[in-house]
Parts: C-alpha cells; sequence; structure tokens
C-alpha cells in the first residue's frame, strides 16, 4: 500500500501538477500579500500619515492615481489638476492634500518661505523625468548637485553679460524684420508668429550657447524643428512625472525602436541627436582652438560648462546633452510664449498699440536706429509694463514645483513634517483676484509707475507677486535672457510696422491644459498676422 502511495506521489511530482499547485498557493500568497499591504497603506494614509489633519478629498489622500487621472484622462485632454486645485481651495480653504505626500497652499505670502534664497530645498525625485533629460538643470532634484551646476551656467546669464549680448540680439531681430519686410509686407499673407518667435529665439539661443549659427530666420515660413520638439517635450511630461519608469525605459530603448513604436517622440529624439552634435564641435574647439576665437570659453555657454572644473562624471554626454536640451528647450518655450501673448494682445487692442507705438516713436525717432537694450528698459516704461503682464498672463512654468520640507514648517494651525512636498505655484499667484482685478485680462497699466500690492498685500510693490520666472534657489537661470530677447523684438516689431490679426482669436491664447508650460486648444492654427504699412 506504502509503495502505491508513494509512486502516486512520483507520479504527480512527475507530470507537474505538484509544482503547479506549488505556484497557484505562491501566487495567491503574493495577491494576498499585495491586497493585505494595499489595505495597511490606504489605512496609514488616511488615519496615521503626518498630513491626515490636512482638509483635502479622501481619495487623493490614499492613492496618487487621484492626480494621475486629472494630469492624463480628464476631459479627454490631460493636463488639468492645476484647475481642479483651484477649485479645491474654494472647498477646503488655503491649504489643501492634493496626494498622499503633498500639500498645495494658495497664500501669495507665503510663496518666498518655500522659493526662497536663504535654503535649498531638494525637489521630489520623480519631477527629474518630466522632460526624459534627468541631468538638465532644471530637473536635477538634489539641492546640491543642482547649486554646483548652476554655478558653472549662472554667469552667462548674468544682467551685465546679457547687456553685452544686447548688440546681437538686436542682429538677430533687425533680421526678423528684414524677411518680413521682404516676404510678408502688404502682401495679405499671414505669419504665423508662434514659429517666427520660435526661429528668432532659437538662433539667439544656438549662437550663445555654441556659437553656432542655424539660421531659422532664414528659413521658409519661419520653419524651425524646435517648435515641433518642444510640443513632443510638453507631451511626455505628466506621462513620465506620473510613471518615471516609463521615462526610463524611454531612455534604455534603443532610438531606432522609440520611433516605431512611438512615432511623435521622432522630434525629441532628433532634437537630442542635435544637442549631442552641438557638444562634440564644442569639446572640438576646445581640444583643437581656433586661433581667430581666444575668448571661445568665456562666450559660449557649452565652452563655459567645460572649462568650468566640474567633476568628471558632470561632463559625460548623456549629462552635457541633457545641460543642452534644458538650456535651448527651456530657453525657447517660456520666451516664446511671453512674446506671443504680448503682440496677440497688443496687436488686438487699439488703444494700446497707440499708446505702446507713441512711447517707442518719442525715444527712437528713427525706427531703423533702435535703442540699446538698456536704454529701451529705462525709457519706455510702458513697454516694459506690456511685456510684465504678457508674462503675468504666460505663466512660465505653469505646473507647480513641490519642494521637499527639511524641517517642521507651520501654517496657520498646520505644522508639516520633515519630508512633506510642499507647493504653491505660478497659476495661483497669477490669477490671484486680489493681487490683479481681472486677472485673466490683459492690462498692462497694472504694472504702471511701479504699483504696491492691493490689501492685504501691500507692504510689498506688486512685482513681489510677480514670478513668471520662479523664485529662490531655482529661480529660471535665463530670465534676463528672456526680458532682452522680449523688449528687443517686441520694440523693434511694434516700433517699425503696422499689424492686423488674421483669422485669430481670444480662443487661440486661451489656456486650456497645464503641461508644466500653457497649452492651448489642438484646433488653434496658431497667432496668425499680417505685415501692414511701416
Amino acid at each position: 500500500m506504502a509503495a502505491v502511495a508513494k509512486h502516486g506521489i512520483d507520479l504527480l511530482e512527475h507530470s507537474g501538477i505538484v509544482a503547479t499547485l506549488y505556484t497557484m498557493i505562491s501566487f495567491s500568497t503574493a495577491i494576498d500579500a499585495a491586497i493585505l499591504y494595499s489595505f495597511a497603506l490606504g489605512i496609514y494614509r488616511l488615519y496615521f500619515h503626518p498630513l491626515t489633519k490636512i482638509p483635502g478629498p479622501k481619495l487623493a489622500a490614499l492613492t496618487g492615481w487621484y492626480e494621475a487621472y486629472f494630469e492624463l484622462f480628464h476631459k479627454g485632454l490631460g493636463g488639468q489638476y492645476t484647475f481642479h486645485i483651484q477649485e479645491l481651495h474654494k472647498i477646503y480653504g488655503p491649504i489643501v492634500r492634493i496626494n498622499p505626500h503633498e500639500v498645495h497652499i494658495d497664500d501669495p505670502n507665503f510663496y518666498s518661505t518655500i522659493y526662497t534664497n536663504r535654503e535649498g530645498y531638494d525637489k521630489p525625485e520623480n519631477l527629474k523625468w518630466r522632460f526624459g533629460s534627468p541631468a538638465g538643470l532644471f530637473s536635477t532634484p538634489d539641492h546640491h548637485l543642482h547649486k554646483m551646476r548652476r554655478a558653472a551656467q549662472e554667469p552667462f546669464f548674468a544682467k551685465s553679460r546679457i547687456n553685452k549680448l544686447s548688440p546681437e540680439i538686436q542682429a538677430k531681430a533687425d533680421l526678423m524684420c528684414a524677411k518680413l519686410s521682404e516676404n510678408y509686407l502688404n502682401q495679405d499673407k499671414p505669419v504665423t508668429l508662434d514659429n517666427l518667435f520660435a526661429s528668432y529665439i532659437a538662433d539667439v539661443t544656438t549662437k550663445y550657447a555654441f556659437d553656432r549659427d542655424f539660421k531659422y530666420l532664414s528659413s521658409p515660413d519661419f520653419a524651425s524643428p524646435f517648435v515641433k520638439a518642444i510640443r513632443s517635450f510638453k507631451d511626455i511630461a505628466h506621462p513620465c512625472t506620473q510613471f518615471p519608469w516609463l521615462a526610463r525605459a524611454l531612455a534604455a530603448t534603443p532610438d531606432f525602436l522609440v520611433r516605431i513604436l512611438q512615432p511623435s517622440m521622432s522630434c525629441v529624439l532628433e532634437f537630442q541627436d542635435d544637442m549631442r552634435r552641438l557638444i562634440r564641435e564644442a569639446q572640438g574647439d576646445l581640444s583643437n582652438p581656433d586661433p581667430r576665437k581666444p575668448d571661445q570659453a568665456d562666450k559660449t555657454i557649452i565652452h563655459g560648462i567645460l572649462r568650468a572644473g566640474l567633476p568628471q562624471e558632470e561632463l559625460e554626454m548623456d549629462v552635457l546633452k541633457d545641460h543642452a536640451t534644458s538650456i535651448i528647450g527651456a530657453g525657447i518655450a517660456s520666451a516664446q510664449w511671453t512674446l506671443t501673448i504680448a503682440c496677440f494682445h497688443v496687436m488686438s487692442d487699439q488703444r494700446i498699440r497707440e499708446a505702446l507705438k507713441k512711447e517707442l516713436e518719442s525715444v527712437m525717432p528713427d525706427a531703423n536706429s533702435p535703442l540699446p537694450y538698456k536704454e529701451i528698459a529705462e525709457k519706455c516704461p510702458y513697454l516694459v509694463a506690456c511685456i510684465e503682464e504678457a508674462a503675468r498672463l504666460a505663466c512660465g512654468q505653469m505646473t507647480r514645483s513641490p519642494r521637499i520640507s527639511k524641517t517642521p514648517i507651520t501654517y496657520g494651525d498646520y505644522v508639516l513634517a520633515p519630508g512633506t512636498h510642499i507647493s504653491l505655484d505660478t497659476w495661483h499667484m497669477h490669477h490671484n483676484e486680489t493681487l490683479y482685478p481681472q486677472s485673466y485680462s490683459y492690462v498692462p497699466e497694472r504694472w504702471v509707475g511701479n504699483p504696491r500690492a492691493p490689501a492685504p498685500y501691500d507692504s510689498r510693490p506688486l512685482k513681489h507677486y510677480m514670478v513668471s520666472f520662479g523664485r529662490g534657489t531655482r529661480h529660471c537661470i535665463g530670465m534676463n535672457l528672456a526680458y532682452a530677447e522680449i523688449t528687443i523684438a517686441l520694440a523693434s516689431l511694434i516700433r517699425r510696422f503696422d499689424w492686423e490679426l488674421f483669422e485669430t482669436t481670444d480662443e487661440d491664447v486661451k489656456v486650456v491644459r497645464d503641461l508644466v508650460a500653457p497649452d492651448v486648444s489642438r484646433k488653434s492654427k496658431g497667432i496668425r498676422v499680417l505685415v501692414k504699412g511701416t
């Protein structure tokens, strides 16, 4: 009998039935363990987490899928969480728990507490994958690493350096105007400002960053590959933030396979290839210096980075590629959108257009003899006001960028424990109706005469609450360059030409999605204008 039983067991083992049963039991145990873990985690997040007392939706406290839904799927668009957070503040007050680890605060006076020059905060690790360039300055989570990387680039963006660069920026603006005169003036042929400004800013930025002139302003219809590339970078921002493994997988996948699996990524890959090529050329410049360019390392950003004495690991190609991508991509996107917003509103409002033109004519009687950038900024307060208002509406980096608290931080009756992710954002700041009445309207006059903020914020200038380029140790490094590009271009275009909008309305600048940067309807054909008399 024992022999028969043993034979039966041997038969079962040989047939694999026992192995299958073991596998089923193990799989079932794993499922049970996962369910138990999820249940325990949910109980902890809802009732025992340090943020338990912070008001907000229970579902947001329970799971990150609440945020992911609004960023990826809501309204069939995604990019809706910023707007939803506005609604949450109306329900719960100025502080809201918006995911298991993060609170959002809608209080203009608290902005400089978190985004401060006095203390450097880390950013959440998952944010470094937003644009698939984890080593870029904008993406670097660790404060100390960010500080080192920024120090190598910061001298090139100081006001004094940008003032010296302004003749080269003006030369590009002059070329832009010449091309408009040659190909569009009085021809009833619309020019798309989005493309025009992307090419103008790309020509300025690539020349300053690499000493390479791509001459995009000379391309037919100002076609620049950067427009598509920037769009593609924006499209991957939320998926890569919500699922960092996706960005890591894309980085590990051969480029040819990515192009097959995800054709929309081709623009990003081509952009990154261009950056690698420019870096190799810069490395070659330093290996075989041109005697005609003895000050090469002092004139261009990438040469400066290569000569900044950084650790060897900071000079690896992938790190340098991410720096280059950030410099070019972020530099173009922010300035292009602000300049586009400014031109649209100036061109669509006769009163504003005439006031601005009158001011420019008074300081530049000869349209073809522009003032230096520094003088324009000093002598044209209404021009500056028009740009500030455009920058406010453009919002720069629209999506919140959380900071991780190092010590307990008190807000009202709440004490936020170390490790809490705390965020505020540009969109909420710039659409605060107390600070900016009729905040969705374009009102340059709100910036004339160095105005003070209204009560209860009247102890500070209104400018203190303008955060288009961020604030603190991580504020946009290219802010001074962007203001120079925008100021010189807007002054040149409004002084030299008359304009008429072509099949363009407010809907073409209405922000419908937050893709880290503001995004308009995909149905928009861009801001199109006709170039009239000079």
